[in-house]
């Protein structure tokens, strides 16, 4: 009887075991069925000053994932382009179709752009270069087939003319003039935001978690001091106020003949030299430019309306209204802004227009200032804009239904600074 007992006890300990041995092959086969699949994609510049551009090489290690990608190049900034595998230039589009293994797709790009007569928004001299990503990689179209969750590791690596000491990214830097590329917001990651290379000085500090560059062409008037000190004070009052700030942001100025205004970037903004950090007004350019930088809210436009006002009046609002909650002036001040800019905007009959003019962001600021009023009363300052402004972070092109739905959750219908006769 005993014996009977032990064979069948080890007839069910091999039962037993056969089944977990079973269990876990069909566990290993889950995982790597569903496992995502990598591939390394690796950016290689040559900014060549002679030519006011740079050469890009574009390598992934496998192509079989991507299978086909295709970008636009209407403004005409890319040529000398080349890839191995199958590739169509048509009607200003670039088709790709990559090959399995190594890929590698290259072109020249022009970076020096004139926006306005003998004012540039990108140039490139013989001593430094500030240009956007976005130029230097073209947004593309991929399209990988049956192969789901696949994902870049990249990288950029820049490589500078003789002479020339440093480049600037609003990306981490890996080392040396290699930089990590991780767009979450993107399928396929671009070096995207404002760089700046050549013979530059850079001051840096990290405020909150935050690693702060501000850089500019050496000789030139920048006062990158005086822009770092700015952020110090002010800084805790925007992570206040959007609780999303990023881990690291580049500060780029520069005089004439750049653009003698201020541009805004996904990781950095532009600010040219002559633009003050506090104008006369009250309001400040850069924390202007940084809520456009950090909140990355646009109108929504449609054929009859643009709501371009409630990015720009945004964007003005904070612009003072951070300096006043960081103790940078009075509240008699803050309340002198506001009757300013109502004058500015008093001509002004509606908001909902192509393009949010000087004198339409003033009166869109006047408005805000109203509906952030009526959110604290009726909450009893449980809620403010900032609760509103958070919201339409999550949305990004926001329409005017937007913002009316996001204070309607928050106090209710009926919000009287919505129903104004300028947003009809």
């Amino acid at each position: 009887m005993l014996c009977f007992l032990k064979k069948h006890q080890r007839a069910f300990t091999v039962v037993c075991l056969f089944t977990l041995m079973l269990a876990g092959a069909q566990v290993m086969a889950a995982e790597t069925v569903l496992q995502p699949l990598a591939y390394e994609l690796k950016y290689r510049v040559v900014i060549d000053p002679s030519k006011k551009g740079a050469l890009v090489t574009m390598s992934i290690d496998k192509g079989e994932l991507l299978k086909h990608l295709r970008f636009n190049n209407d403004r005409g900034i890319y040529s000398s382009i080349r890839a191995n595998g199958k590739m169509i230039l048509r009607d200003k589009k670039v088709i790709w179709d990559l090959p399995t293994g190594s890929a590698q797709l290259s072109f020249f790009v022009m970076l020096t752009n004139e926006r306005d007569p003998g004012k540039y928004d990108a140039l490139v001299t013989k001593d430094w270069a500030i240009f956007r990503g976005d130029d230097l990689i073209p947004p593309v179209y991929i399209d990988t087939g049956e192969v789901m969750g696949s994902y870049a590791n990249a990288t950029m690596e820049v490589i500078l003319p003789e002479g020339w000491d440093s480049i600037e990214t609003g990306w981490p830097r890996k080392k040396d003039n290699i930089f990590r590329v991780d767009n979450p917001d993107r399928r396929f990651d671009r070096p995207t935001g404002w760089m700046i290379a050549g013979k530059v000085g850079t001051r840096r500090a990290t405020v909150a978690k935050t690693s702060i560059a501000v850089s500019a062409p050496k000789g030139e008037s920048f006062k990158r001091m005086d822009a770092l000190t700015f952020f110090n004070f002010v800084w805790p009052e925007v992570h206040s106020a959007f609780k999303k700030t990023p881990k690291k942001l580049l500060v780029v100025g520069a005089g004439d003949p750049m653009w003698r205004g201020g541009l805004s970037a996904s990781n950095s903004l532009f600010l040219h030299s002559d633009r003050p950090l506090v104008s006369e007004n009250g309001t400040s350019p850069l924390l202007h430019e940084l809520t456009h930088m950090v909140t990355r809210i646009s109108g929504a436009s449609t054929a009859n309306t643009n709501d371009d006002w409630i990015a720009e009046g945004l964007a003005e609002f904070y612009s003072f209204e951070l300096l006043y909650r960081a103790d940078g002036m009075t509240k008699s001040r803050r309340s002198k802004i506001i009757k300013n800019l109502a004058k500015w905007g008093a001509d002004v009959k509606h908001l909902r227009k192509s393009k949010s003019t000087g004198p339409v962001t003033a009166r869109a600021v006047v408005l805000l200032d109203e509906l952030d009023k009526e959110i604290r009363k009726r909450s009893n300052n449980k809620y403010s804009i900032d609760d509103v402004t958070r919201d339409l972070m999550n949305i990004r092109k926001v329409s005017l239904d937007d913002i009316r739905e996001s204070v309607e959750k928050l106090i209710g219908p009926k919000v009287d600074a919505l129903n104004s006769p300028l947003l009809k």
